[in-house]
Protein backbone atom coordinates (compact mmCIF):
# COMPACT_ATOMS: atom_id res chain seq x y z
CA UNK A 1 0.00 0.00 0.00
CA UNK A 2 1.34 3.24 -0.93
CA UNK A 3 1.69 6.04 1.64
CA UNK A 4 -0.81 8.49 1.43
CA UNK A 5 0.50 12.14 -0.74
CA UNK A 6 1.25 14.90 2.06
CA UNK A 7 -2.24 16.71 1.69
CA UNK A 8 -3.35 14.10 -0.93
CA UNK A 9 -0.97 15.81 -3.24
CA UNK A 10 -2.75 18.97 -3.87
CA UNK A 11 0.82 20.33 -4.34
CA UNK A 12 1.48 18.31 -7.60
CA UNK A 13 -1.23 19.88 -9.32
CA UNK A 14 -0.09 21.50 -12.49
CA UNK A 15 -0.99 25.47 -13.12
CA UNK A 16 -2.79 25.66 -16.72
CA UNK A 17 -0.28 28.71 -17.37
CA UNK A 18 3.27 27.38 -17.56
CA UNK A 19 2.46 23.82 -16.76
CA UNK A 20 4.32 23.96 -13.53
CA UNK A 21 3.49 22.14 -10.40
CA UNK A 22 2.26 24.14 -7.56
CA UNK A 23 5.03 23.29 -4.88
CA UNK A 24 7.62 24.67 -7.75
CA UNK A 25 5.74 27.97 -7.30
CA UNK A 26 5.92 27.89 -3.56
CA UNK A 27 9.90 27.42 -4.15
CA UNK A 28 9.52 30.49 -6.32
CA UNK A 29 7.91 32.38 -3.40
CA UNK A 30 9.93 31.65 -0.53
CA UNK A 31 13.35 32.26 -2.56
CA UNK A 32 11.67 35.93 -3.86
CA UNK A 33 10.41 36.64 -0.30
CA UNK A 34 14.10 35.14 1.06
CA UNK A 35 16.03 38.25 -1.13
CA UNK A 36 13.81 40.82 -1.07
CA UNK A 37 13.98 40.49 2.95
CA UNK A 38 17.54 40.53 2.96
CA UNK A 39 17.46 43.72 0.73
CA UNK A 40 15.12 45.08 3.03
CA UNK A 41 17.49 44.52 5.89
CA UNK A 42 20.59 45.11 4.15
CA UNK A 43 19.60 48.59 2.82
CA UNK A 44 16.48 50.00 5.17
CA UNK A 45 18.42 48.69 8.23
CA UNK A 46 22.20 47.53 8.28
CA UNK A 47 23.30 50.20 6.10
CA UNK A 48 22.53 52.99 8.63
CA UNK A 49 25.01 51.28 11.22
CA UNK A 50 28.11 52.04 8.66
CA UNK A 51 29.88 54.26 11.18
CA UNK A 52 29.78 51.04 13.93
CA UNK A 53 30.53 48.69 11.42
CA UNK A 54 34.15 48.28 12.37
CA UNK A 55 33.21 47.51 16.00
CA UNK A 56 30.60 45.43 15.41
CA UNK A 57 33.58 43.11 13.39
CA UNK A 58 35.77 43.40 16.15
CA UNK A 59 33.44 41.89 18.84
CA UNK A 60 32.60 39.04 16.44
CA UNK A 61 36.74 38.26 16.43
CA UNK A 62 37.15 39.34 19.58
CA UNK A 63 40.00 41.68 19.16
CA UNK A 64 39.85 45.34 19.23
CA UNK A 65 38.66 47.92 17.20
CA UNK A 66 40.64 51.82 16.12
CA UNK A 67 39.72 54.94 15.47
CA UNK A 68 41.93 55.75 12.28
CA UNK A 69 42.59 59.20 11.36
CA UNK A 70 44.11 60.99 8.21
CA UNK A 71 46.09 63.78 7.87
CA UNK A 72 42.75 66.31 7.84
CA UNK A 73 42.36 64.52 11.40
CA UNK A 74 38.98 62.55 10.19
CA UNK A 75 38.69 59.51 11.57
CA UNK A 76 37.16 56.16 10.58
CA UNK A 77 35.64 53.39 13.39
CA UNK A 78 37.45 50.01 11.93
CA UNK A 79 38.18 46.58 13.14
CA UNK A 80 41.56 45.83 14.52
CA UNK A 81 42.27 43.36 11.69
CA UNK A 82 41.58 46.48 9.35
CA UNK A 83 43.73 48.86 11.20
CA UNK A 84 46.77 46.88 11.92
CA UNK A 85 46.82 43.85 10.19
CA UNK A 86 49.44 44.09 6.98
CA UNK A 87 48.35 41.28 5.09
CA UNK A 88 45.34 39.36 3.74
CA UNK A 89 45.94 35.61 5.01
CA UNK A 90 42.91 34.53 3.21
CA UNK A 91 44.11 35.46 -0.06
CA UNK A 92 47.65 33.72 0.23
CA UNK A 93 45.82 30.52 1.91
CA UNK A 94 42.59 30.29 -0.83
CA UNK A 95 44.91 30.04 -3.68
CA UNK A 96 44.39 27.03 -5.60
CA UNK A 97 41.45 25.28 -3.65
CA UNK A 98 39.28 24.25 -5.41
CA UNK A 99 35.36 25.61 -5.25
CA UNK A 100 34.35 22.15 -4.12
CA UNK A 101 36.64 22.78 -1.23
CA UNK A 102 36.32 26.17 -0.62
CA UNK A 103 33.07 25.36 0.93
CA UNK A 104 34.10 24.06 3.97
CA UNK A 105 37.54 24.65 3.50
CA UNK A 106 38.70 27.54 6.37
CA UNK A 107 42.21 29.16 5.73
CA UNK A 108 42.30 29.58 9.36
CA UNK A 109 42.72 26.13 10.23
CA UNK A 110 46.29 26.66 8.15
CA UNK A 111 47.72 28.62 10.85
CA UNK A 112 45.83 27.62 13.85
CA UNK A 113 45.41 23.90 13.45
CA UNK A 114 44.34 22.79 16.70
CA UNK A 115 41.27 24.85 15.70
CA UNK A 116 38.54 21.98 15.29
CA UNK A 117 36.71 21.91 12.05
CA UNK A 118 33.71 22.29 13.19
CA UNK A 119 34.50 25.15 14.66
CA UNK A 120 36.32 26.78 11.81
CA UNK A 121 33.29 25.90 9.83
CA UNK A 122 31.06 27.90 12.12
CA UNK A 123 33.53 30.99 11.78
CA UNK A 124 33.37 30.34 8.07
CA UNK A 125 29.79 31.20 7.98
CA UNK A 126 29.13 33.22 10.91
CA UNK A 127 31.79 36.02 9.43
CA UNK A 128 33.88 35.48 12.26
CA UNK A 129 38.07 36.68 10.95
CA UNK A 130 40.68 35.71 12.92
CA UNK A 131 43.11 37.68 11.13
CA UNK A 132 44.00 39.47 14.05
CA UNK A 133 45.20 36.38 15.61
CA UNK A 134 46.83 34.96 13.50
CA UNK A 135 48.98 37.69 12.67
CA UNK A 136 49.73 38.08 16.29
CA UNK A 137 51.25 33.91 16.20
CA UNK A 138 52.84 34.94 13.15
CA UNK A 139 54.31 37.69 15.23
CA UNK A 140 55.17 35.64 18.13
CA UNK A 141 52.84 37.82 20.23
CA UNK A 142 54.97 40.93 19.76
CA UNK A 143 51.33 43.30 19.20
CA UNK A 144 51.05 46.65 20.43
CA UNK A 145 47.71 47.80 22.28
CA UNK A 146 47.46 51.04 23.35
CA UNK A 147 43.76 51.27 24.05
CA UNK A 148 42.68 55.40 24.22
CA UNK A 149 38.52 54.57 24.71
CA UNK A 150 35.99 51.88 25.39
CA UNK A 151 32.92 51.49 23.11
CA UNK A 152 30.61 49.36 24.25
CA UNK A 153 33.03 46.67 26.10
CA UNK A 154 35.70 46.99 22.67
CA UNK A 155 39.02 48.54 23.61
CA UNK A 156 39.62 51.06 20.91
CA UNK A 157 42.61 52.40 19.69
CA UNK A 158 43.35 55.83 18.31
CA UNK A 159 45.59 55.64 15.37
CA UNK A 160 47.13 58.17 12.47
CA UNK A 161 48.10 57.04 9.37
CA UNK A 162 49.06 59.74 7.86
CA UNK A 163 50.24 58.22 4.44
CA UNK A 164 47.37 56.13 3.64
CA UNK A 165 48.80 52.43 5.05
CA UNK A 166 45.95 51.24 6.18
CA UNK A 167 43.86 51.73 2.38
CA UNK A 168 44.49 48.28 1.08
CA UNK A 169 44.28 49.62 -2.90
CA UNK A 170 46.89 52.48 -1.68
CA UNK A 171 50.41 52.25 -3.37
CA UNK A 172 51.78 52.51 -0.09
CA UNK A 173 50.23 49.60 1.04
CA UNK A 174 51.34 47.91 -1.44
CA UNK A 175 54.95 48.71 -1.21
CA UNK A 176 55.00 47.61 2.76
CA UNK A 177 53.05 44.48 1.97
CA UNK A 178 55.89 43.62 -0.85
CA UNK A 179 58.91 44.66 1.43
CA UNK A 180 57.12 42.90 4.46
CA UNK A 181 56.60 39.77 2.85
CA UNK A 182 60.39 39.67 1.74
CA UNK A 183 61.94 39.98 4.88
CA UNK A 184 59.53 37.61 6.24
CA UNK A 185 60.48 35.29 4.05
CA UNK A 186 64.07 35.47 5.17
CA UNK A 187 63.70 36.06 8.96
CA UNK A 188 60.76 33.24 9.62
CA UNK A 189 61.24 33.76 13.71
CA UNK A 190 61.34 37.68 13.22
CA UNK A 191 58.70 38.18 10.85
CA UNK A 192 56.58 41.44 9.85
CA UNK A 193 52.95 41.56 10.32
CA UNK A 194 51.76 45.06 11.59
CA UNK A 195 51.87 48.21 10.59
CA UNK A 196 53.25 50.02 14.22
CA UNK A 197 56.29 46.98 13.91
CA UNK A 198 56.60 48.27 10.28
CA UNK A 199 57.12 51.48 11.46
CA UNK A 200 59.54 50.89 14.55
CA UNK A 201 61.84 48.71 12.48
CA UNK A 202 61.91 51.73 9.77
CA UNK A 203 62.68 54.23 12.31
CA UNK A 204 65.00 51.92 13.94
CA UNK A 205 66.78 51.25 10.33
CA UNK A 206 66.44 47.81 10.48
CA UNK A 207 64.48 47.83 7.67
CA UNK A 208 65.45 50.12 4.77
CA UNK A 209 62.53 53.26 3.78
CA UNK A 210 61.53 52.70 0.74
CA UNK A 211 60.40 55.35 -2.00
CA UNK A 212 57.06 56.14 -1.65
CA UNK A 213 57.16 55.78 2.10
CA UNK A 214 56.70 58.51 4.65
CA UNK A 215 57.82 57.97 7.85
CA UNK A 216 57.48 60.85 9.69
CA UNK A 217 54.95 63.43 9.38
CA UNK A 218 54.21 66.99 11.02
CA UNK A 219 50.29 68.28 11.80
CA UNK A 220 50.30 71.86 12.68
CA UNK A 221 48.84 73.12 16.16
CA UNK A 222 45.98 74.89 14.49
CA UNK A 223 44.58 71.67 12.51
CA UNK A 224 44.62 69.57 16.44
CA UNK A 225 43.05 72.49 17.76
CA UNK A 226 39.96 72.73 15.12
CA UNK A 227 39.85 68.83 15.43
CA UNK A 228 40.20 68.93 19.15
CA UNK A 229 39.49 71.93 20.53
CA UNK A 230 40.53 73.00 24.03
CA UNK A 231 37.04 75.61 24.46
CA UNK A 232 34.49 72.82 24.41
CA UNK A 233 31.55 74.87 25.16
CA UNK A 234 30.64 75.42 21.37
CA UNK A 235 31.47 72.03 20.63
CA UNK A 236 28.99 70.69 23.40
CA UNK A 237 26.31 72.59 21.96
CA UNK A 238 26.31 72.14 18.80
CA UNK A 239 26.73 68.11 19.34
CA UNK A 240 23.66 68.79 21.33
CA UNK A 241 21.90 69.65 18.26
CA UNK A 242 23.69 66.93 16.14
CA UNK A 243 22.14 64.43 18.43
CA UNK A 244 18.85 65.97 18.70
CA UNK A 245 18.61 66.33 14.66
CA UNK A 246 19.96 62.19 14.49
CA UNK A 247 17.11 61.58 16.61
CA UNK A 248 14.94 62.92 14.97
CA UNK A 249 15.71 61.42 11.46
CA UNK A 250 16.16 57.93 13.35
CA UNK A 251 12.44 58.19 14.76
CA UNK A 252 11.44 58.72 10.85
CA UNK A 253 13.20 56.03 9.49
CA UNK A 254 12.25 53.19 12.07
CA UNK A 255 8.88 55.11 11.37
CA UNK A 256 8.91 53.96 8.24
CA UNK A 257 10.81 50.95 8.60
CA UNK A 258 7.51 49.59 10.51
CA UNK A 259 5.94 49.53 6.86
CA UNK A 260 8.36 47.45 5.00
CA UNK A 261 7.33 44.48 5.90
CA UNK A 262 3.42 44.48 5.31
CA UNK A 263 3.94 46.31 2.42
CA UNK A 264 6.17 43.72 1.50
CA UNK A 265 3.76 40.74 2.27
CA UNK A 266 0.65 42.60 1.01
CA UNK A 267 2.18 43.12 -2.17
CA UNK A 268 3.49 39.40 -2.70
CA UNK A 269 0.08 37.97 -0.93
CA UNK A 270 -1.85 40.41 -3.51
CA UNK A 271 0.39 38.94 -6.78
CA UNK A 272 0.23 35.53 -5.45
CA UNK A 273 -4.09 35.68 -5.02
CA UNK A 274 -3.81 37.73 -8.53
CA UNK A 275 -1.92 34.40 -9.96
CA UNK A 276 -4.21 32.14 -8.14
CA UNK A 277 -7.26 33.73 -9.29
CA UNK A 278 -6.10 33.49 -13.03
CA UNK A 279 -4.92 29.78 -12.97
CA UNK A 280 -8.62 28.99 -11.68
CA UNK A 281 -10.19 30.77 -14.18
CA UNK A 282 -7.87 29.21 -16.84
CA UNK A 283 -8.68 25.91 -15.26
CA UNK A 284 -12.61 26.46 -15.23
CA UNK A 285 -12.86 27.80 -18.77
Amino acid sequence: MAAPLFMSGVFNYVDPLFGWQLYIWGWIFIIVLSVVSWLAWRYGKWDKYKPVWGLFYAFKAVSQAAFIFNLGLICELLSERDAKCIFDYGKWKYTGVSRLRSLIFNYTTVFIPEMPLAKAIIFKYGGRNMDVEIAKRLQNYEWEKYSSVTLGGIHTDMILDGDNWTIRDSPQHKIIESQCETHNDGNPTDQIHSYSKYMRYIIERKLPKPDGIVDFITIPWSRIDAAFPILIGNNTMEGAKRQYARELEELDNNTLGQFYFPILGGGLGMAALLLICRMVIVFLL
